[in-house]
């Protein structure tokens, strides 16, 4: 099958300032964009996808810390492929694609940085492609756990690769507002907001709000990752840099340094 030719865009994409701004501390947490990425780039990560899925790089995604992920099917149904560290997962698949991927990545992280204040640290963005099968899902959970490596990970975002998705397709990403966190808080009447996953929406939020995929009745994808906090001290710095070093002597099996994830 030929390549499929991808036009970068030639200019950066950013999303709206406002968008950004709900991001910062005095805001609501999340942001959605839509039709933030053209058609062309979608395209493009989607021949990306099926490249990997034909070089056998997607694997059954589990749930919780790098060190402990299990499988649970009760909580989470879902294939996933890693794309960072860079320096393990940048090979194979579509090149072209992969370039402006991590381009639009990094001038979305500047992007945040600028808004909102908050350091964020290059070398430690977090990606992979989150695959949902029509019954998939990912119940209620947040990204960023405090007393571990994910409490690093401040803003979470998604970029939707589903062309033509309609209602009755499900996999809406289902923010929770009840002010609870991993669990509604007792009592709480049901507060969310629902994001349709359409081709080229961006979604950002921070972290430590709870969200789920519902279940799906069609195939669902997205491109999904974390940016984190610089770690406090240098020797942690070098510490967490040594790990992602290390990954590259790890198997196929190996996980992101900071833990799973897909939305």
């Amino acid at each position: 099958m030929a390549a499929l030719i991808l036009v970068v865009p030639s200019i950066a994409l950013t999303p709206p300032a406002a968008a950004l701004q709900r991001l910062a501390p005095s805001g609501p947490g999340f942001a959605v964009v839509e039709n933030f990425l053209p058609g062309n780039a979608v395209a493009s990560l989607k021949e990306d996808v099926a490249a990997l899925r034909r070089e056998s790089r997607f694997s059954v995604a589990g749930v919780g810390e790098a060190s402990t992920k299990r499988v649970a099917n009760d909580i989470r149904v879902c294939e996933q492929c890693f794309l960072f560290p860079r320096v393990k997962h940048g090979g194979g698949g579509h090149q072209g694609a992969r370039t402006m991927l991590y381009s639009v990545l990094d001038e979305l992280r500047v992007a945040l940085q600028r808004s909102t204040g908050e350091p964020l640290d290059a070398l430690l963005t977090e990606g992979l492609y989150a695959a949902y099968p029509s019954g998939g899902f990912y119940r209620r959970h947040i990204d960023s756990y405090a007393n571990t490596p994910q409490a690093l990970r401040k803003f979470s975002y998604l970029l939707y690769c589903n062309d033509q998705w309609q209602p009755a397709d499900g996999g809406c990403l289902r923010i929770h507002t009840d002010g609870g966190g991993e669990l509604a808080p007792a009592g709480a009447a049901p507060s969310f907001v629902d994001v349709q996953p359409r081709a080229g929406t961006l979604v950002l939020f921070r972290s430590d709000v709870p969200h789920e995929v519902l279940d799906t009745s069609a195939s669902r994808l997205a491109m999904v990752g974390w940016f984190n906090a610089p770690p406090e001290g240098s020797s942690e710095r070098r510490t967490l840099i040594a790990g992602l070093a290390a990954a590259l002597v790890v198997g196929g099996g190996a996980k992101t340094l900071l833990g799973g994830g897909g939305k």
